[in-house]
């Protein structure tokens, strides 16, 4: 060891008792044995509360010595004449010890309690940081610098134990990796890295468990949709093949004489509700396109106008003479899976032709929400034609509308203020790469 490091101790223990006595040498008849011997226990609690319980145990040894040199006849020696200073300098060794044995172990549970309340703190911390994050890569980043700054050491993330230095990692979970040191650590720092480790693992799990929460809702939702849809084909689908059933009947019965002008009514009656049959199955083959599209979401960056006029342009023969009055900057952009959103803002517009006076106003807003972008279209128009059953397909369009805002994390919101006779088809959804 360094000189510098056995210097202090020394002198705790050595020279400080030593100058005690010399300094009490010169009025040694004005004090009692009794005295000098609580000064001297007074110096051996001092460094025992300051330093340990072993210095002050050799500071105890040498402070009896020197009392028995200095102070006790015959002077200069070690031999004691009276019994009574017998009994006194084993009471003083016997208090100085038990000081010294008391004062260490208050020491070290103060130390204990230090450390505990700066580990419990960074857990803390780490714990808040952990929270917000839900991708386990930025999770790991977070735990190293945690642990790296509270040690002072170096970490690493592996995905295999090393040959060596120290591995931690969650033992029943071997094939999520862990975390490795070359440096040499003591039981209290182990002991907190599992403890760390353990609440990293448990914010991990539950983010996965968010993550399934969030996947079982969206599969819900596909179900219910998968539901309404299944309603609104038994409604829709009736009506026409009840229709075309009749007359095809009617028209085919050789006792049933017909004039020409009730034969053309009855196969114009056919061909009309084969037309909303031929709508209903393009509504269930794009409605399957837009659930084997929501399986492989892509998100990609979109410009909020050229997602409007492409979502137009898919039904170019329907809203040929249907006019947009476009409530949105042609800078703005959003998050999303570009044929999705042109699918159900399609539907959206074809709806708004049918229904309304052939002019729609559509609204876009963004806004940061905890952290996160969330879009909104907003599409209004005036009705003037009231839907008096679902034999069109509008409960379809809608089915899908409501199918792509949940592949997106939103909802879709359909509303009719009965005063204003307005219509307004909400499309809303929140930024998300999960």
């Amino acid at each position: 060891m360094s000189i510098k490091k056995w210097l202090k101790p020394l002198l705790l223990t050595t020279v400080a008792p030593i100058c005690i006595v010399l300094a009490i040498f010169p009025v040694r008849e004005w004090l009692t044995t009794t005295d000098i011997v609580m000064l001297q226990l007074l110096w051996i609690a001092w460094v025992a509360v300051r330093q340990n319980a072993t210095l002050a145990a050799i500071t105890t040894l040498i402070s009896v010595a020197c009392t028995d040199w200095f102070f006790v006849l015959p002077y200069f020696t070690f031999h004691i004449e009276k019994i009574e200073y017998l009994v006194t300098f084993i009471v003083m060794l016997l208090v100085g010890l038990m000081i010294s044995k008391l004062a260490g172990e208050l020491s070290k549970n103060i130390r204990d309690t230090k450390l505990h309340a700066n580990n419990t703190r960074c857990l803390y911390e780490l714990a808040k940081v952990l929270n917000g994050l839900d991708d386990i890569n930025a999770q790991r980043k977070v735990f190293i610098n945690a642990i790296e700054s509270h040690l002072g050491i170096r970490l690493n993330w592996q995905r295999h134990k090393a040959a060596s230095g120290e591995y931690f990692n969650i033992k029943h979970n071997i094939q999520w990796g862990g975390f490795h040191t070359y440096v040499k650590l003591s039981s209290e720092e182990r002991a907190f890295i599992n403890t760390a480790l353990s609440l990293l693992f448990q914010f991990h799990e539950n983010s996965t468990l968010r993550s399934q929460s969030a996947s079982m809702a969206v599969q819900a939702e596909l179900e219910r949709a998968k539901n309404a849809l299944l309603r609104s084909l038994s409604h829709d689908l009736r009506t026409p093949l009840a229709t075309i059933m009749g007359a095809s009947s009617m028209l085919a019965d050789e006792n049933i004489e017909l004039s020409e002008a009730l034969i053309a009514e009855q196969a114009n009656n056919i061909y009309e509700q084969s037309e909303i049959l031929n709508q209903h199955f393009n509504k269930v083959m794009e409605l399957s396109r837009v659930n084997k599209i929501g399986e492989q979401l892509v998100w990609q960056t979109i410009n909020v106008h050229t997602l409007v006029t492409e979502a137009k342009g898919r039904r170019q023969q329907l809203l040929g003479d249907f006019n947009l009055e476009l409530h949105l900057d042609k800078t703005q952009s959003c998050l999303g899976d570009i044929t999705l959103l042109e699918i159900a803002l399609a539907n959206i517009f074809e709806n708004a032709a049918r229904y309304g006076n052939g002019i729609a106003i559509v609204h876009f807003d963004a806004k940061d929400i905890e952290g996160a972008k969330h879009y909104k279209i907003t599409v209004k128009n005036t009705v003037i034609n009231k839907q008096s059953s679902a034999d069109e397909g509008v409960g379809l369009g809608s089915v899908i509308c409501d199918v792509v805002a949940k592949f997106h994390q939103g909802e879709f919101v359909f509303e009719i203020d009965e005063q204003t006779r307005t219509a307004a088809a909400i499309l809303s959804w929140r930024e998300s790469h999960d």
